[in-house]
């Protein structure tokens, strides 16, 4: 097997102990933070740049971001984050998580295809176009009713957080 994957892998299995061990929301935030990112390093090392696209940015990205704003919006009054901030669980899974992306930014640097041997693929694989042309043809039904089923998530989440203010 490629060093590339037992790196990655054993970073994400790693970063998702920790996240469930943790003691505290913040440093479990970041340990899924840390999966995120490993498991996008393993997506590319499938010849998968569409799936790691989709990895980094709505998950590491949004769903992320999300968590960490309702840890700090149940935070009590009395908690500083600034003491927190001191915790040995802090830096080393901010540690890890850098490495794993300064990894992720090595291999993509150096290229899919120099990491792993050419394999026979479709030319079309794995183009957003193509993705995009079966959204809107064959899944269009399934594509307007997850957009519907977010924008109620969205309306109920505004109605819930506005009624405690």
């Amino acid at each position: 097997m490629d060093i590339y994957f037992w790196f990655f892998a054993l970073v994400a299995v790693a970063s998702g102990i920790f996240m469930v061990t943790a003691r505290e929301p913040l440093p479990g935030a970041l340990g899924l933070l840390t999966t995120f990112i490993s498991l996008a390093s393993l997506y590319l090392h499938l010849h998968a740049p569409l799936v790691a696209i989709f990895q980094i940015t709505i998950y590491a990205g949004a769903i992320l971001v999300l968590v960490v704003f309702v840890i700090m919006l149940l935070m009590t009054p009395d908690e500083e984050l600034s003491v927190k901030q001191y915790n040995l669980s802090y830096k080393s899974m901010g540690a890890i998580a850098g490495v794993a992306m300064i990894a992720l930014l090595l291999v993509g640097v150096r290229g899919i295809a120099c990491i792993v041997g050419e394999k026979a693929l479709p030319s079309d694989f794995g183009q957003p176009g193509l993705i995009g042309k079966l959204l809107y043809s064959d899944f269009l039904l399934h594509f307007e009713v997850v957009s519907v089923l977010l924008l109620v998530a969205l309306v109920g989440a505004i109605y819930i957080s506005k009624r405690n203010l």
